[in-house]
């Protein structure tokens, strides 16, 4: 199989042309170090380990590894955020249904959308103004991904000739937007923020607005739980606080707080949870991380591990097939462990526009010419689609993808990362291999753009630290909202003002408890006056970091098997203790409840005596797995507590407190009302789903989920299998509850780390290394999984060759 040009022609620059491999002497004859520079170990679950020389040699390696495991995974993502997956697939459809019978989405729209955003134009333009190391090295993984390709065109997956997909050569810019591929789904995309910019103007909405030293203000009436947060006023030195208010004023960051009803915002992700033991807290004096990226499980895995060294650095951990990025990993020196931060990173602009001025924009008193050019969409067995495309100063004009943008309006996208023309995630993430202690990797993290996130870390000294990791925008002082409202687009007042400088973004070494929790909660208390637009936790805690805190709450000291001990929890601490208030509301409080909740707690004794754990040998298991937890606005609770998964938490927590103060406390009405209609809920779904005959919902569930599909390269936004024959089905795991932080079904990795001795590692991938079907490392993950274990993953060389089952010289 030949390699192929992309038909997408996008800029001018000859450096552009040369990167995308067109007419490239680079991309046809590749340079690569000798062949004794490079060794290409596979150890016993397939894990590829690239020895080598020097950093470009590593990096070759590490590509030509991927190419090797996941080609396919690789080209078929950079065809969907490049908007040509309609040529591959035809215009297929998502999410149809009764009630929306063309789908919820469909290729062509996918392609529409990543066209008119313009990603992989963006990530054209980002290589071309990178440094010269930083190029060099993504030119070294491209080289490796394409002499593999050239080298074994007879091996490369049967989808290729499939779904007749040319490899084209592998570019710098394909390692960046591969990236920003995953990286999206873990962010807002910015399309929500028109309508309530409307409401405010309209003044349907009301904006109250304290200035940056009033942490007070701005949660008066509002229910947070500032207690929870990852960062406490004690951990941070005056000065730092000092810096952080100055900017804040400097930049006039008043507070800007909607106090009307909650906007609807997008799904908050729900990505992860970390956690990291500090020398001061450990039986040796070392640090322990142990790192859980929590998205469901995938067929083959949404990530690949690698472990790569070169000249200046030697790590390992899981990055995204087609990108050199480490995401979560370890060096011998430093750990790091992610969660979902989910940050505001993209803006609306609301344009000016006039028909006598077709294709311009009304900017600082002058018309401006949009850049506007037409592109092809080719569908398979369908006829080809032209769109146009316009761009403005401040991103792509998207008024089709916009939501809820009045007729004869405009809008524009600003957002990160495709408004950064001059930097990359990957020169922070590959600084943060390099560091040698924390301090190091603190300042490295500082250069990661996106997407946002909360990142834990330690080093082999003991030390333990946590940074918000992002480039964060700081929005004018006109802005309507601190987040997620639209702005004026016809002037520069209402541009951002630039970027946050890292060091004043939250973030703490050797916090005074010795240890910190990341589960996607609230990441710092009120006193921080920056804001940063947060979507998911922003209120106080998660399930998952509320039970991850009762865990390291419960130890004085941990040996480093006590840190792992945690991964295994089953316990989710929103529906044990819904289910706890039950049994109190009916056996103290004789509250009239329902019959069908009277009929559930009776259904959950063997689940409450069991320990409340969400395990599916435990009957009751099936029907709290089915339990919903939605806690919105609509619930009278919700408005006192705050809604989602911290304003429930929330609400628990307090109640918990008032019957720790007295036994026989009572519920307010609100309260008893939510936990009887969730308990009778949990009874509905069991027979909704099991039948009538409670006898036998326990062996049904466990039989179905032996049925549960995982389909052949499902994507995240809902395109589903490419081959059935190769789907699979869930193994017999032991916990699937979402809430709990063992949670199988969604352990897309598991890392841990003694940092002071990196070879006593251990992880997993489920469910294996490889998408070639007869590859005996597609499935080498898959047991393990079952079983709830994991395998050494050591980093020197002399313990990898202990493991080694196959060697290759490049």
């Amino acid at each position: 199989m030949a390699f192929k040009c992309a038909p997408i022609a996008i800029t001018c620059s000859l450096f552009i042309i040369l990167a995308t491999g067109c007419h490239s002497e680079r991309a046809n004859h590749p340079h690569k170090p000798e062949s004794r520079d490079i060794e290409l170990l596979r150890d016993t679950w397939g894990v590829p380990h690239i020895f080598a020389k020097t950093d470009a040699g590593a990096m070759y390696g590490l590509g030509y590894a991927t190419a090797e495991d996941r080609a396919f995974q690789m080209y078929y993502n950079l065809r969907i955020i490049q908007g040509r997956l309609a040529e591959l697939v035809g215009d297929v459809k998502i999410g149809v249904s009764e009630r929306f019978p063309q789908g919820r989405d469909s290729a062509l729209q996918s392609d529409i959308k990543m066209r008119t955003i313009g990603y992989y134009r963006a990530a054209e333009q980002v290589a071309a103004n990178l440094d010269g190391e930083t190029l060099a090295l993504l030119q070294a993984y491209s080289d490796g991904v394409n002499d593999y390709i050239r080298n074994h065109p007879n091996d490369l997956l049967y989808l290729f000739k499939k779904l007749d997909l040319e490899p084209e050569p592998w570019t710098p810019a394909a390692c960046i937007v591969s990236w920003w591929r995953l990286a999206l789904f873990f962010s807002g995309d910015g399309l929500r923020e028109i309508p309530a910019y409307y409401e405010i103007k309209a003044g349907q909405r009301q904006v109250r607005t304290f200035e940056p030293d009033d942490a007070v203000g701005e949660f008066r009436g509002r229910p947070v739980r500032d207690d929870a947060s990852v960062i406490q006023r004690q951990d941070v030195t005056d000065e730092w606080v000092r810096k952080v208010m100055d900017f804040a004023v400097q930049h006039n960051l008043t507070r800007k707080v909607d106090s009307g009803p909650p906007l609807r915002l997008p799904p908050a992700p729900r990505f992860s949870h970390a956690w990291v033991v500090g020398k001061d807290k450990t039986t040796n004096h070392s640090a322990v991380l142990v790192s859980d990226p929590q998205t469901l499980v995938r067929n083959p895995s949404l990530f690949c591990e690698f472990h790569v060294s070169g000249k200046t650095f030697n790590a390992r951990g899981v990055g995204v097939p087609g990108s050199p990025i480490i995401l979560i990993g370890f060096s011998q020196s430093v750990a790091w462990g992610m969660t979902a931060l989910g940050a505001d990173q993209a803006d609306l602009f609301v344009l000016k526009t006039d028909p006598n001025h077709p294709d311009q924009y009304l900017f600082d008193g002058r018309w401006r010419d949009m850049e506007v050019r037409n592109e092809t969409i080719k569908i398979k067995n369908g006829q080809e689609r032209i769109i146009t495309i316009r761009q403005t100063h401040l991103g792509p004009v998207v008024t089709p993808l916009a939501m809820g943008v009045r007729p004869g309006d405009e809008v524009a996208l600003k957002r990160i990362p495709i408004c950064e023309p001059d930097r990359d995630t990957f020169e922070g993430a590959l600084a943060m291999t390099r560091a040698k202690d924390v301090y190091e990797f603190q300042r490295a993290a500082g250069s990661w753009r996106f997407p946002s996130a909360n990142c834990v870390f330690g080093d082999s000294k003991g030390n333990i630290g946590y940074k918000t990791i992002l480039a964060l925008p700081i929005r004018s002082t006109h802005a309507l909202l601190d987040a997620r409202a639209a702005h004026e687009g016809w002037s520069s007042e209402n541009d951002w003002q630039g970027i946050a400088p890292h060091e004043l973004l939250p973030q703490v070494i050797n916090p005074k408890n010795g240890w910190l929790v990341t589960a996607n909660h609230r990441p710092i208390a009120s006193f921080y006056p920056i804001p940063m637009g947060i979507s998911t936790g922003s209120l106080g805690d998660s399930d998952r970091s509320w039970r991850l805190k009762e865990r390291v709450l419960a130890r004085e000291s941990f040996n480093p098997q006590d840190v792992l001990d945690i991964h295994y929890d089953t316990i989710g601490p929103i529906k044990r203790d819904l289910v706890r208030l039950g049994y109190h509301l009916r056996d103290v409080l004789q509250y009239p409840l329902e019959e069908e909740t009277l009929k559930a707690l009776e259904y959950l004794e063997e689940w409450r005596a069991a320990g409340y754990k969400s395990e599916m040998a435990v009957k009751g298991t099936e029907i709290m797995n089915l339990m919903p937890m939605a806690f919105r606005q609509q619930f009278e609770a919700a408005v006192v507590y705050g809604g989602g998964i911290s304003g429930l938490c929330n609400m628990l927590q307090t109640i918990n407190a008032r019957i720790e103060a007295n036994p026989n406390a009572v519920l307010t009405e609100p309260e008893a009302e939510y936990v009887d209609l969730i308990l009778r809920a949990a009874w509905r779904y069991g027979k909704s789903n099991y039948g009538d005959d409670p006898s036998k919902w326990h062996g049904l569930a466990q039989a179905r989920l032996l049925e549960t599909k995982l389909p052949y390269f499902s994507t995240l936004d809902g395109f589903e299998s490419l081959d059935e024959e190769k789907d699979l089905t869930l193994p017999r795991l032991s916990c699937i509850e979402g809430g709990t932080i063992f949670s199988q079904q969604a352990q897309s990795y598991t890392q841990y780390v003694p940092i002071n001795n990196a070879d006593k590692a251990m992880a997993l991938l489920p469910i294996g290394q490889s998408e070639h079907p007869d590859s005996p490392y597609r499935l080498s993950g898959y047991d393990l999984w079952s079983g709830g274990k994991l395998r050494p993953a050591p980093l020197s060389k002399e313990r990898v060759e202990a493991l080694t089952t196959s060697r290759k010289s490049l």
